[in-house]
């Protein structure tokens, strides 16, 4: 059994870290009565938010009716789920407390209005609701404004440190000092992270390797390509600084630079690979994309550790010792340079424009600019001081009737 599985707690007062969250929380569902604010649980994964919510709700005598919002995306679907749970309290249960698991997987265009339909749902709760998202993310700000947020930080080293020491003497385990800090440095505040690398490291699964995870992610990519032997090409994976991501969640730049499957597909795709090669090794990309996204839905972590391997096998003999070397971007410089010209040229004009229309910059630039350069088109505007009174740098004129002119030409005007 999974040592994430075995030791997850099942009383609040057996958790680790974030004692104030927590008793803010227990205090919160103590007093609650009809109206109450909802909570939204801040915190990166593995902190014990959805733990600590099924240990309250059992402890306090509640009812829990647990979803994924992440599952639940539409308003739609959002409103047949939780409206009979919030219009029929008596004939569930007299103590019934509602938990919405990853809100922030309900952020982007494609939910249909999923988060604004949520905040018209939870105005006037007729039981506890509590929330949890990995991050106070700016997307859920009309959330935020109806609900408490409560933030989960990592939990510090010394608990760690002292929990780890507790699980070590409970399976009779003897490991020195240096390689239980080096498991708690790496394990970065995550418990769950931390019991399945114990684990791993007591299995004897990690006992022939150091476990910094220091190699950036660009050299091991290119070391994984150069490898003489699959083994060797695992290996460096297995140092690798960086990790997997839920693909239904969007990504920062950042993020995607740290994810292992992004830095392998951008890497592939910009090569001059044989294109039944391509094809082989994109294959074996998205089986894996399946499976990260089933162990985010099924929350079942201890399956992420398969996957060195099977990426391991099924890239090496695809991509690898074919003169190719990590790629950030999924396109050649030639066709990506001007496409970034261009953003950098128009970037203040989308920006004053986005906030003028109330929409962010991306969904103006995809959706209204075409429109605008239409406008300007037709009617034969003159540029400077159109962008003069918007307050813009002169050179905005230039970069923009450049956008107009490959408008033109594209779309026969």
């Amino acid at each position: 059994m999974m040592w994430s599985d075995s030791y997850r707690p099942t009383r609040i007062q057996d958790m680790v870290g974030n004692e104030e969250a927590r008793s803010y929380v227990a205090k919160w569902l103590l007093r609650w009565v009809d109206g109450t604010k909802p909570l939204i649980l801040a915190g990166p994964p593995g902190v014990g938010k959805t733990t600590f919510v099924k240990a309250v709700s059992k402890q306090f005598g509640y009812d829990l009716i647990e979803m994924n919002a992440s599952d639940t995306r539409n308003r739609g679907i959002l409103t047949e789920t939780i409206v009979p749970i919030l219009k029929n309290r008596s004939l569930i249960s007299e103590k019934t407390l509602l938990f919405l698991d990853e809100i922030d997987g309900i952020s982007g265009r494609q939910d249909a209005g999923g988060i604004e339909s949520l905040a018209v749902l939870i105005k006037e709760p007729t039981v506890p609701i509590i929330m949890a998202a990995n991050s106070r993310d700016i997307k859920l700000r009309a959330l935020n404004r109806l609900c408490k947020v409560v933030e989960f930080d990592r939990v510090h080293p010394s608990l760690l440190l002292l929990f780890l020491n507790y699980v070590m003497k409970r399976e009779g385990k003897n490991t020195q000092t240096k390689d239980l800090l080096q498991i708690v440095r790496n394990s970065n505040g995550d418990i769950r992270a931390l019991l399945n690398a114990a684990q791993s490291w007591v299995s004897g699964y990690n006992s022939k390797r150091d476990t910094s995870f220091s190699i950036d992610i660009s050299l091991a990519i290119t070391n994984f390509l150069a490898a003489p032997k699959i083994e060797a090409a695992r290996e460096t994976l297995m140092n690798i600084d960086g990790g997997y991501s839920d693909p239904h969640y969007g990504q920062s730049p950042e993020q995607r630079r740290k994810d292992i499957l992004s830095a392998f597909f951008s890497t592939i795709v910009s090569s001059r690979l044989e294109i039944n090669e391509v094809a082989a090794a994109l294959d074996v990309l998205s089986k894996c994309d399946l499976i990260i996204g089933r162990v985010f839905k099924r929350r079942h972590w201890d399956l992420l550790r398969y996957l060195h391997r099977i990426i391991s096998h099924g890239l090496f003999y695809h991509i690898s010792n074919k003169n190719i070397s990590y790629n950030q971007y999924s396109q050649p410089w030639q066709i990506s340079a001007p496409i970034f010209a261009r953003s950098l040229a128009l970037r203040e004009l989308l920006l004053t424009l986005a906030a003028k229309s109330h929409t962010s910059v991306s969904v103006f630039g995809a959706i209204y600019l075409p429109y605008l350069l239409a406008v300007l088109l037709r009617q034969r505007i003159d540029l400077l001081p159109f962008v003069q009174g918007l307050a813009l740098e002169p050179k905005t004129a230039d970069a923009l009737s450049k956008e107009i002119s490959n408008f033109g030409r594209m779309n026969r005007f």
